[in-house]
C-alpha cells in the first residue's frame, strides 16, 4: 500500500524524545525530532538561519563582559553596549560608535572640564572622569584614555550590572556595587553618576526670625526649598525660635528671611507655634522670594517638613535590582536585607523621603513575607507590580491603584520561584526561567484564577534543558517572534513564541570554531530587531570573544535572495568593484570559510573538502576562482537540519507498521533546490537540478519533488538537511509512504 501524509508546519519545533508516542497532541502533528539550525517561523514555516555578522572583538577575552541595550526614541538610533570590568562601548546599527578627532578641541590649561568631556591630547583621545581645570592628560585621576577613536567611557565596578531603563537615564545595580545612573547625552557623550538618596537641591540657609512684637509666647520655624520644574522639595533649613514673641498678628507679623537656593523656584514654610518641635505647613514663598510674614497662620500639621532617608550609601545595603512603577522607582535585595523593595517618592527616583504623618506620595519600604524564605530576584511592572523572589511570584497593589504607605497589599500568586536569569516582558506575559534554571515559563494574569498563572514552555523539548541552564534569555519581537536562551554549555536556543495562536516551537544553534554562545541582547533597529551575541571562538590556537549580528534574511526578490544571502557565521561582506581577492578577515585567520560571490557558491566551507586550503584564511585574505562584487565569507554553518517524527496519525495503524519513504516533495518558498533529503543521515541524497534552473528560478518557491534512499523501518522519518550557505524555507513536507506488515 502506498500513500502521502503531509505535514504542513513545524510550529510544534523539536521535540522531546519522551513524546514519540504522542501522536494524540497537535505539538506532534507539527513537531519535529531534530530542528538544528533552523529557526520556526511564527507561521509554521521552517527557515535555515542566516549568519551571525561580525561587528567587533571585545575590548578584552575575560569572560566578565555582557551585553545590554539603550532604546532611544529616534528610529534606527539604538545602542548596543558592550560592559567589561570597568569600561563601557557603544555600538550603532551593527557598528563601533566612534570618534571624528576632527572634531575634537585640543587639551586647553584654562578650561574647567567637566565629566564626558572629549579632548585630544598629543593625538591621543581622552575622556574627563573628573570635574576639574588645568589638570593635563594623561593624569589618570582626571582622564581615561580611550582606544584610537573608539567611543568608551570608564566604569568603577568590579562586577557587571544589572540595567533598567527609564528616558534616557538607566540605572544600574548590584548587590556589592552602590548604585549608579548612565545618562544619554549625545552618541558620543554617556555620564556616569552616582545614586545618591536625597534632594539635589540644599536646604536653606541662614533663617532670620523678626518678631512682630515681644511677649511670653514661643514660636519656631523652617523653611524649604522647591526646585525648578520638578518642585520636588528639600529637607527643611536649621530651625529659628523665639522664646519670647507676641502673638502675630496681620499689623505686627513675625518676619523672615534667609539666603537664596540656587535651582530654587519656590519656598515652603513650616511653623511650630507651641515650642513642642513639632512643625505644620503655614505658607509659599514664590516667585523666588527670600521673605515671609506670617501674619498668625494656623499650621497645618498634616503637612510637615520631608525627612530625608539616606539609603543604599553603605556595603551590605547596596541594591541589586530595580524597576519603574507608578512614577517611582524601586531597588530590591541588599545583602543585608535580601527579602526588602523600597520605592521612592512619586515622581522623585532617587528621593526616598518621608513625612509625619506619612502622606501618600512618600517612599515606600516593605518585605516580602512569606512561608518560606523570599529573597528579591527581580521587579517587573504590568498591571500590577510584580516581584519575582527564589519562592514564587509576588504581585504588590493592586491595578490601576496607587501604591500608598497606607495600601501596599502583597499576595503571593505562585509558588513556582524563578532564578537569576533576567525575564522578558512578551505584551502582557513574562517569560522567566524557573528557579533551578532549566526550565522557561511564562506568567500573566489570567481571569480564571482572578490573579498570575502560567504555563511550562520546556515541557516538550524538555532534552534541550535537562542538565543544562539558561543563563540568559532576550526577545526578537520581529520579524520571527523568537525568545533566545543561551544554554549553559555554549549551544543558542530559540523558542519561537506567539501566545495568541498558541505557537512555541523550540529550535537550537550551534557555531563553529569551536563556538560558544555566550551572552544574547536584542536591540531595535529600522525593519527589525536585531539580535546580538558575545560568542567564544578559538582561533588560530587562541580564546577569542566576538559580538556578532544576527543577519537579516533577503527580501522577496528570487534574484537578490541569493545575492543578498548572509549564511556564514563571524561573516563579513565585501561590495564594490569586482575583486578576486579579499581582505579584512584577520579575526578568521586559520580558518576554512565558505563563500558566495555574487550570489553563486564559490566554496560551502567543508573543512574535509580536497578544496578547504585553497579557502583557508591567510594573513587576514582569501582568493576566490574568479572576480566578484558582492561578496559573503565568514565560517561554514555545516549542518542546518530538520528531521521529521515518526510517522503516527491518531487514529490509523501506521505506527506499527513497517514503512519505506521511496520519495519525497518539500514544499520551499524563496530556496535552493540543492539540499539534501533522505530517510536518515547516513542516506542522503542531493536535489538533482535541471540545467536551465538557476537561471529561471534562482530562488525557487513550491514543490521539490526527488526520489531517496529508503529501506522499510519501524519510523519513516524524513531528514533535510542544507549545506550550502543559501536560502531554504521549508513550508512542508510530504513522504510517499508504503506500508508493509
Amino acid at each position: 500500500m502506498s500513500d502521502s501524509i503531509i505535514q504542513r508546519a513545524f510550529a510544534g519545533g523539536e521535540l522531546a524524545p519522551a513524546l514519540s508516542a504522542r501522536a494524540d497532541t497537535a505539538k506532534y502533528q507539527s513537531g519535529l525530532r531534530v530542528c538544528r539550525n533552523f529557526i520556526v517561523q511564527r507561521h509554521g514555516g521552517a527557515a535555515n538561519r542566516a549568519g551571525f555578522r561580525f561587528v567587533a572583538a571585545c575590548k578584552t577575552d575575560d569572560p566578565e563582559v555582557a551585553l545590554h541595550r539603550y532604546v532611544s526614541e529616534i528610529a534606527g538610533e539604538s545602542v548596543l553596549i558592550e560592559e567589561g570590568l570597568g569600561y563601557l562601548r557603544f555600538y550603532q546599527l551593527g557598528a563601533p560608535v566612534t570618534v571624528d578627532l576632527d572634531d575634537v578641541e585640543a587639551w586647553d590649561v584654562a578650561i574647567n572640564y567637566v565629566v564626558g568631556d572629549l579632548v585630544v591630547h598629543a593625538d591621543v583621545l581622552y575622556y574627563a572622569t573628573l570635574t576639574h581645570v588645568g589638570v593635563e592628560p594623561p593624569d589618570v585621576a582626571a582622564w581615561a584614555t580611550l582606544d584610537g577613536a573608539t567611543y568608551e567611557i570608564p566604569t568603577p565596578f568590579t562586577h557587571l550590572m544589572h540595567w533598567v531603563q527609564s528616558g534616557r537615564v538607566i540605572t544600574l545595580t548590584h548587590k556589592d556595587e552602590p548604585p549608579y545612573e548612565l545618562h544619554y547625552l549625545a552618541p558620543t557623550r554617556w555620564v556616569l553618576v552616582p545614586i545618591v538618596t536625597a534632594t539635589a537641591l540644599l536646604a536653606p540657609a541662614g533663617l532670620v526670625l523678626t518678631p512682630g512684637g515681644a511677649g511670653t509666647r514661643a514660636v519656631g520655624y523652617v523653611v524649604t526649598a522647591g526646585m525648578a520644574d520638578t518642585y520636588e522639595e528639600t529637607p527643611p533649613s536649621a530651625q529659628v525660635v523665639n522664646g519670647a514673641t507676641a502673638d502675630p498678628t496681620p499689623q505686627a507679623p513675625n518676619h523672615l528671611a534667609w539666603t537664596a537656593v540656587v535651582g530654587a523656584v519656590e519656598y515652603y514654610v513650616y511653623k511650630d507655634p507651641w515650642g513642642n518641635g513639632t512643625y505644620g505647613f503655614i505658607g509659599t514663598a514664590s516667585s523666588g522670594a527670600t521673605i515671609f510674614n506670617d501674619p498668625g497662620i494656623d499650621p497645618d500639621f498634616a503637612l510637615t517638613p520631608p525627612v530625608d532617608q539616606v539609603l543604599f550609601a553603605a556595603e551590605d545595603g547596596y541594591p541589586n535590582v530595580a524597576a519603574f512603577y507608578q512614577q517611582r522607582r524601586f531597588f530590591g535585595y541588599s545583602n543585608a536585607n535580601p527579602d526588602s523593595v523600597w520605592a521612592s517618592r512619586t515622581g522623585f527616583p532617587s528621593n526616598f523621603g518621608i513625612s509625619s504623618p506619612v502622606q501618600d506620595d512618600d517612599a515606600l519600604t516593605f518585605r516580602i513575607a512569606g512561608n518560606n524564605h523570599n529573597p528579591v530576584r527581580h521587579l517587573l511592572a504590568l498591571k500590577s507590580f510584580i516581584v519575582m523572589t527564589d519562592a514564587g511570584e509576588w504581585t504588590v497593589g493592586e491595578p490601576m491603584v496607587p501604591l500608598t504607605p497606607s495600601n501596599l497589599p502583597a499576595n503571593q500568586q505562585t509558588y513556582v520561584g524563578c532564578s537569576d536569569t533576567v525575564p522578558v516582558l512578551i505584551g502582557n506575559a513574562i517569560l522567566y526561567v524557573q528557579a533551578r534554571g532549566s526550565v522557561l515559563r511564562d506568567l500573566q494574569f489570567d481571569q480564571q484564577v482572578e490573579g498570575l498563572a502560567g504555563r511550562d514552555l520546556s515541557i516538550f523539548a524538555a532534552h534541550l534543558m535537562d542538565g543544562f541552564a539558561l543563563t540568559e534569555i532576550d526577545y526578537q519581537q520581529t520579524p520571527q517572534s523568537i525568545v533566545w536562551a543561551i544554554r549553559s554549555d555554549g549551544m543558542l536556543l530559540g523558542l519561537t513564541y506567539v501566545r495568541e495562536q498558541e505557537v512555541w516551537g523550540w529550535h537550537r544553534h550551534d557555531t563553529g570554531a569551536d563556538g560558544h554562545f555566550e551572552h544574547v541582547c536584542v536591540v531595535p533597529e529600522p525593519l527589525e530587531d536585531a539580535c546580538y551575541v558575545i560568542v567564544r571562538r578559538t582561533i588560530d590556537g587562541e580564546e577569542v570573544r566576538y559580538i556578532e549580528r544576527l543577519e537579516r534574511r533577503a527580501g522577496p526578490d528570487p534574484f537578490n535572495a541569493f545575492t543578498e544571502a548572509f549564511f556564514v557565521d563571524s561573516g563579513l561582506t565585501y561590495r564594490g568593484t569586482p575583486v578576486a581577492t579579499i581582505d579584512g578577515l584577520d579575526h578568521l585567520e586559520g580558518q576554512v570559510v565558505a563563500l558566495v560571490g555574487d550570489g553563486v557558491v564559490v566554496f560551502n566551507g567543508d573543512p574535509s573538502s580536497p578544496l578547504a586550503p585553497t579557502y583557508t584564511v591567510v594573513d587576514g585574505s582569501v582568493t576566490l576562482p574568479a572576480p566578484a562584487s558582492i561578496i559573503h565569507a565568514g565560517l561554514p554553518i555545516r549542518f542546518a537540519e530538520i528531521e521529521t517524527l515518526d510517522l503516527d496519525v491518531q487514529g490509523s495503524a501506521v505506527r506499527d507498521k513497517k514503512k519505506r519513504v521511496g520519495s519525497v516533495t518539500v514544499l520551499v518558498e524563496a530556496s535552493s533546490r540543492n539540499f539534501w533529503a533522505g530517510s536518515d543521515r547516513a542516506h542522503l541524497t542531493q536535489v538533482k537540478l535541471p540545467t536551465f534552473a538557476v537561471a529561471d528560478d534562482p530562488a525557487h518557491t513550491g514543490p521539490v519533488e526527488m526520489n531517496i534512499l529508503s529501506r522499510f523501518n519501524d519510523h519513516g522519518r524524513i531528514v533535510i538537511r542544507q549545506t550550502e550557505p543559501v536560502p531554504l524555507t521549508i513550508l512542508g513536507v510530504i513522504p510517499n509512504i508504503e506500508v508493509g506488515g
